[in-house]
């Protein structure tokens, strides 16, 4: 649970009520069954806390194939087209979006209509308005809907928070990400690929560490000539956080040898401290004392990334309260990567506060619910209503 000082503030409405019972796993449908979809089918599958029953993909194929891919031993899922038409038939619990960011919006807003808890890949949808969209419709209906920012649930990340929290202010935070990627599918035309694809973990995680939003963001990017993507791979973005302090966001796909780990190369400068993170070990952390952690200490063995994720909102169904990365929460981080995206197309200082509004007039405009578009124009200010849950 988020705590009575992180940027986003205590939960304004009642906690809901748990909509799992305790003595069986929560009953789970997989949509899409592309990489990301195949790797949350077998986390599924693996699950203490998950039951996978049903997997749906527009290619009904791919869908079989994930399911024939599952260990022999476990029992048949059931396999369509329409995931929502699925989950809903198969009494789910919850459904795992796992589609192209492009399908995220239709999605969703078709499951928290049927009252089907989401618990969706990042980014939340393609564009901000779509987010916001569906932030409302998630209010409207009241069905709860998380985005997995799977960094969060890593110990590393947390024993980082803690640090700073004790050591801060923060006035410093740098992290660098550096990889050559062969660019495939859906990524290889996509604008702004190291922001939309690795930056908003990044950003996401830095907002949490730091317990801090974005107020304004500069950047630049650059397509080297070998680049096998379209748009460009490479980009630097600065974040003037809430806190008063600066993220720097450096990402490519476009570098060869000594290669980060996903995670990227981290460090924190605070006012009675410092850390360093390589993605993997424990941080280093360290004061004009000397230092508290080492590389080498042990990493805590405990469920990360998806599946941690996953335990996550079950856990928050069965308890009847709001999960880490809920959409509220979740759409300041793609935020944060809009504006660097705008500021790298044209240049300048984004407000973030004006790319919100702009944002909300968008999703108004498109907005086909009634209740959905009346939540949203409900809003005082798009910031003051994200923090508010």
């Amino acid at each position: 649970m988020p705590s009575e000082n992180a940027p986003w503030g205590p939960a304004a409405a009642p906690a809901p009520p748990s909509r799992i019972p305790a003595d069986r796993p929560a009953r789970a449908v997989v949509v899409g069954a592309g990489g990301m979809g195949r790797w949350w089918v077998s986390t599924v599958a693996a699950s203490p806390v998950a039951e996978l029953v049903g997997i749906a993909d527009l290619d009904r194929g791919a869908a079989r194939r994930a399911a024939d891919a599952l260990p022999e031993d476990h029992p048949a899922v059931a396999i369509g087209t329409d995931g929502v038409e699925l989950a809903v038939r198969l009494g789910a619990d919850l459904l795992v979006d796992a589609t192209i960011p492009v399908a995220h919006h239709p999605i969703t807003v078709a499951a928290l209509r049927a009252g089907v808890p989401v618990l969706g890949e990042k980014p939340v949808t393609e564009t901000l308005a779509q987010a916001l969209s569906l932030t409302a419709h998630a209010e409207a209906t009241g069905t709860p809907f998380m985005v997995s920012q799977s960094r969060r649930f890593f110990p590393q990340v947390r024993a980082l928070r803690e640090f700073v929290a004790e050591h801060g202010p923060p006035v410093l935070t740098t992290a660098f990400f550096a990889m050559y990627g062969r660019a495939e599918g859906y990524r290889r035309a996509e604008p702004h690929p190291v922001l939309r694809d690795i930056g908003i973990h990044n950003v996401d995680a830095a907002r949490y560490v730091l317990a801090a939003d974005p107020v304004a963001v500069t950047a630049v990017e650059t397509r080297p000539p070998w680049s096998t993507f379209d748009h460009p791979a490479t980009a630097t973005s600065t974040s003037e956080m809430t806190d008063g302090s600066l993220f720097v966001h450096n990402g490519s796909w476009d570098i060869r040898g000594l290669s980060t780990l996903w995670n990227g190369d981290w460090r924190f400068g605070l006012r009675h401290g410092s850390a360093t993170w390589d993605g993997t070990s424990m941080p280093v952390l360290g004061t004009e004392e000397g230092l508290l952690t080492r590389r080498d200490d042990p990493v805590p063995e405990e469920a990360d990334q998806i599946a941690a994720s996953l335990a996550e909102f079950v856990a928050a169904l069965r308890e009847g309260r709001t999960p880490q990365c809920e959409v509220h929460e979740n759409v300041m981080s793609l935020a944060m990567i809009d504006a660097a995206s705008e500021a790298a197309d044209h240049g300048g200082r984004v407000l973030v506060d004006d790319l919100l509004e702009r944002a909300r007039a968008r999703a108004v405009e498109d907005e086909l619910d009634d209740r959905a578009r009346d939540r949203l124009r409900s809003w005082t200010t798009v910031r003051s209503a994200l923090r508010a849950r």
